[in-house]
């Protein structure tokens, strides 16, 4: 299959100051193959690319390299939108750890995941302590990853 350039694919933005995939349209100018594995890897990534192009009977190892999309590789044109529809924000866990009983070693290991080894160690004796039958320290840096 030689390289195709689909320039025959547009896009148009809406006004406003943070674009992101849902106010970009995909608009097909033609039903050809090329463009349909275009459109869908703009809308779903390279999963959806290659589920048009066996659906086509295409073999996508051999498309994904000699398809373009707007002047730019398949891989490439469909990582510009799909890693705009990502979140990108972190989100953090809250851990809340329970002592399975009321003993000071069940105290001192909760103490020392909630605070850290090192206020732990300033507070107790932790030298000869196991939770959850691993070395102190061990259990901590798990815990607190």
């Amino acid at each position: 299959m030689k390289n195709v350039l689909v320039a025959l694919l547009t896009f148009a933005v809406s006004a406003g100051a943070s674009a992101n995939i849902s106010n970009v349209e995909f608009r097909a100018l033609d039903q050809s193959a090329e463009t349909q594995m275009c459109v869908a890897a703009a809308q779903g990534g390279m999963p959806a690319a290659k589920a048009v192009a066996t659906e086509l009977g295409i073999k996508f190892n051999e498309a994904k390299r000699s398809t373009f999309c707007n002047d730019q590789g398949l891989v490439r044109f469909a990582s510009m939108f799909t890693a705009k529809t990502e979140t990108t924000e972190k989100v953090s866990v809250a851990k809340r750890y329970v002592t399975a009983d009321n003993s000071q070693a069940s105290e001192i290991c909760k103490y020392a995941v909630d605070n850290g080894l090192s206020k732990a160690s300033m507070r107790f004796n932790v030298k000869d302590v196991y939770c959850n039958g691993e070395y102190i320290s061990r259990f901590v840096k798990k815990q607190r990853g």
